[in-house]
């Protein structure tokens, strides 16, 4: 897909979490190597270009935009 984007609150969670969430960061980041970055599992659509994925027993809800490649990952919260 191209780059991506993340929240301040995002970045926050990872740095806060380190090693208790790198393998979502890893998964999240794989995304960029999807051609149309919806991962086959796992994700349903919300809106046009707008994504709710669970994984890894996570919640992330993101944006593309194809004309640009950029994907913008805006919530990454645990799901309980």
């Amino acid at each position: 897909m191209g780059e991506i984007d993340y929240t301040e609150e995002v970045i926050s969670y990872f740095v806060d979490n380190g090693d208790l969430v790198f393998d979502l960061l890893v998964r999240i980041e794989e995304l960029k190597f999807i051609e149309d970055a919806i991962p086959p599992e796992g994700c349903i659509q919300l809106e046009p270009n707008a994504y709710r994925w669970e994984v890894l027993q996570h919640l992330v809800i993101y944006q593309r935009t194809v004309a640009t490649r950029k994907l913008r990952i805006a919530v990454v919260k645990p799901v309980e």
